[in-house]
């Protein structure tokens, strides 16, 4: 096998290649979803866990104009320079879509990095980039005994095993999951469980391999971070709107929710 390439079983931890280089704080992240599977939320406590490390970072919905079903892809963006546009290129792939899963892994640059669900067997397809097959479904189980709860938590596994790739904080994921939870505290203990999951089983069955890591900075000090829909949500109230009518569809529905919540 050339150095910097790598290839895996399924279901063997990772092979070991050489990680030549550490690339810190300036990668991009792409989660492969689909629509109304709850995974705004865990793509959210990502978001600010890098950015309550300091970090400059910046986020990216892809998604057609849909309610539920539909393929929809997330883009987060770390960058130590505070770069806030979308890249090009991809450097860490997490597919979570069976629909997906092969162009999303096909889509990925040499020497990227692929976590996906270990039943899609994408290694098959890629033997340049770095493989990391995880049993969502079993881990997601395990922790969640209501099924119809597990399309939702099984989010917050990824978030877990993507936190131990990167060396994100627990502490300060863990902060910025029960922010997102503050009004539920069942929801916020049963998902903080799905990525304490995802931690424990990257940290005993994955060897890390890719150069993508984060360090902790100081670059978001005295800062706030905020999507889009929120923040035309704020300006509408600071204008003085008093009713609001709309068609509930993504990518419409936050900035009404905000309102409604605000």
């Amino acid at each position: 096998m050339k150095s910097g390439t790598a290839a895996s079983l399924q279901g063997d931890p990772v092979a070991v290649t050489n990680p030549a280089k550490r690339i810190v704080n300036d990668f991009t992240i792409q989660v492969a979803t689909v629509n109304g599977s709850g995974s705004q939320s865990a793509n959210s406590v990502l978001l600010k866990s890098i950015f309550g490390m300091g970090i400059p970072v910046s986020g990216k919905n892809l998604f057609p104009s849909n309610i539920a079903g539909l393929p929809t892809w997330y883009s987060i963006r770390a960058s130590k320079h505070g770069y806030v546009a979308r890249k090009k290129e991809i450097d860490i792939l997490v597919a979570v879509n069976a629909e997906t899963a092969k162009e999303d892994i096909l889509s990925l640059p040499q020497g990227g990095a692929a976590i996906y669900e270990e039943s899609y067997k994408l290694d098959q397809y890629r033997t340049d980039v770095v493989c990391y097959p995880v049993p969502f479904d079993k881990l997601t189980a395990a922790v969640c005994p209501e099924a119809k709860l597990r399309k939702l938590v099984k989010n917050m596994i990824y978030v877990g095993v993507v936190a131990k790739l990167i060396e994100l904080d627990l502490v300060v994921v863990e902060a910025a999951l029960r922010r997102q939870f503050a009004k539920k505290q069942k929801a916020a203990d049963l998902n903080w469980s799905a990525v304490k999951a995802g931690y424990e089983y990257a940290t005993t069955s994955l060897t890390k391999q890719d150069p993508f890591v984060l360090e902790r900075m100081h670059a978001t000090d005295g800062k706030i971070i905020i999507d889009g829909n929120a923040a035309a949500a704020l300006g509408c109230m600071f204008a003085g709107v008093t009713v609001v009518t709309w068609y509930p569809i993504t990518p419409s529905s936050s900035l009404v929710e905000t309102l409604t919540t605000t």
